[in-house]
């Protein structure tokens, strides 16, 4: 069977990057479209806005998919150039849109939309509330879900929110400051459902393998302020939350009070992994392994821990709460945990940098411990867990040192 071809829009850009290379990872023939995008392999330099370009890249591809997320996202910058916002976000999908029929109808458009699409006053909007956006940008993104909805029968509108993780303009801005120790002033009158960015590309993914067509919203299942997403980051990272000060956004500002997604329809229609945003963010910053695989029936759950990795030395361990484990470090041997249930709190320290950081790993978690990298472990609750070696200890000739 050939593999199926995908076109994406905007594929430099933070989410179109991420697709292209999700996709690619499963085997699909992923093809590019972007004005100041990379001269490489599958990559076509088109302005969408340009009705005879479109048309001449997707009959020369013949895809299986389209993905469209280019446009301008910037609230301020469509406010400002109503036309260009126009001509890019509304003009520009109609030229996908119009191609689409022209060359196969049964072409599958997704098309990535936003919160914005309603007055964000109340949140936990649902796919059929009533749309009524306050910002240009938001006009824009109603105005392109019409015209799909209308003239094409085989699209997915996928509403989604804040994407984070590997990048996101928020998420950049709050973990620069935190690295480099500068206090910074979040809003914490704004609400919004942050999106982790694994899960919104394995969420699409299950779409487009169960050939699903409408309008979604593809969240996280967490309405959180951005102070208090702020927090969380400074939290897990292990940095100091005062960095943090919250502030009200100014009368009149751009920016929605509570646009948060309602995505419970999504969870009844795709039961796959979502992590909370605690774990998530764990995940970002590596203190655990994100699972690569999850499914769910009658049956029971199947959780992927990991693959690709060797092992020589595998144990049971089980410890009771109050105790300690650890204390120590190895030269060579990498090691990963996976808690079958408990909770334990993790304590690491690279000897060579100096680094610390902590965080909690509970039933489900796995994470590993890198060579000269002390680790102390505290039992919070009756614990049973697996540790696995890169190499095995062998008698005599343990990789296990003490700090002095």
């Amino acid at each position: 069977m050939a593999r199926k071809k995908i076109i994406i829009t905007g594929a430099s850009g933070y989410i179109g990057s991420n697709l292209k290379k999700y996709f690619q990872s499963k085997k699909f023939e992923v093809f590019s479209f972007d004005l100041n995008g990379p001269k490489e392999k599958n990559s076509f330099q088109v302005d969408i806005t340009d009705e005879k370009g479109v048309l001449a890249s997707i009959k020369k591809i013949q895809p299986d998919i389209i993905i469209h997320t280019a446009g301008i996202s910037n609230l301020a910058g469509c406010e400002k150039d109503k036309k260009m916002a126009q001509d890019i976000n509304v003009a520009g999908t109609s030229n996908i849109i119009k191609n689409i029929n022209k060359t196969d109808p049964g072409i599958k458009m997704i098309f990535f939309s936003s919160d914005y699409v309603f007055d964000g006053t109340k949140g936990n909007y649902k796919e059929k509330d009533k749309k009524l956006p306050k910002t240009y940008y938001g006009k824009t993104k109603l105005a392109s879900e019409r015209e799909i909805a209308k003239n094409l029968k085989n699209y997915i509108i996928l509403r989604t929110a804040n994407v984070y993780g590997r990048g996101g303009n928020f998420f950049n801005f709050i973990l620069d400051n935190l690295k480099n120790n500068n206090p910074v002033e979040v809003f914490d009158d704004v609400f919004y459902t942050p999106t982790y960015i694994d899960y919104l590309l394995d969420s699409l993914g299950a779409l487009i393998e169960r050939d699903w067509n409408g309008i979604i919203h593809i969240v996280g299942k967490e309405k959180t302020s951005r102070y208090k997403f702020a927090l969380k980051m400074a939290e897990v990272l292990g940095r100091d939350k005062k960095l943090i000060s919250p502030v009200h956004q100014p009368k009149n500002g751009l920016i929605a009070k509570d646009s948060s997604l309602d995505s419970s329809y999504s969870r009844s229609v795709l039961p796959n992994f979502s992590p909370s945003l605690e774990k998530s963010l764990h995940f970002c910053f590596g203190n655990l392994i994100s699972p690569y695989f999850y499914f769910k029936d009658p049956r029971g759950s199947l959780l992927g821990i990991f693959q690709d990795r060797k092992f020589e030395e595998m144990n049971y361990i089980e410890s009771k709460k109050g105790t300690e484990r650890g204390n120590h470090y190895h030269k060579k041997i990498e090691e990963t945990f996976f808690i079958i249930e408990g909770k334990v709190r993790v304590f690491l320290k690279d000897i060579k940098t100096g680094l610390e950081k902590e965080f909690i790993a509970e039933g489900g978690d796995t994470f590993m411990i890198r060579p000269n990298t002390v680790h102390t472990f505290h039992v919070l609750k009756d614990s049973k867990w697996i540790n696995m070696l890169s190499e095995s200890m062998a008698e005599g000739a343990k990789d296990m040192y003490k700090l002095s």
